[in-house]
């Protein structure tokens, strides 16, 4: 009985995987994934997130596209995790639809206590995006290792 809930757990966990992203997610590093939706267009959306990622002195911005923005965190004790925002238009409202990613740099760390999912909602809360009109977050535990531990600071 314990092999089968654990088959069907890990099932459960690489179907939520490919869902997210059409491929399954490197599961040696703790990450976090989140979806966001906006009612404001993604050019504002990208704006918001690349001016707020400027202001955080943890942060360093890498590759900004109109659909893409990367960075880099470092943590306070200096592990490094990479951070992705991607931006898809929806046609309802002009609203935009955002995944974001995490992943700490290190195999040793895939138990984060929220590191990763901080990483993502500090961006998104400290940019104002979430008192937008529609705003709405999905993630949990198997999209985002430690989110239910997770105390943003």
């Amino acid at each position: 009985m314990a092999v089968r809930t654990l088959v069907v757990a890990c099932a459960l966990f690489l179907g939520m995987c490919i869902i997210t992203s059409g491929k399954p997610t490197e599961t040696t590093h703790a990450f976090c994934k989140i979806v966001w939706l906006f009612g404001i267009p993604c050019n504002q959306v990208n704006m918001a997130i690349v001016t707020q990622i400027k202001a955080m002195g943890s942060y360093k911005l890498g590759s900004v596209t109109p659909t893409l923005i990367q960075a880099n965190h470092t943590s306070a004790v200096g592990q490094i995790e990479g951070v992705n925002f991607t931006m898809t238009g929806t046609s309802m409202s002009m609203g935009c639809h955002v995944e974001g990613s995490s992943v700490s740099a290190f195999w040793f760390s895939l138990f984060d206590n929220g590191t990763n999912y901080c990483n993502l909602h500090n961006v998104i809360q400290g940019s104002g995006l979430t008192k937008t009109p529609g705003f709405m977050e999905f993630t949990n535990e198997w999209l985002c290792l430690g989110f239910g531990f997770s105390a943003c600071k």
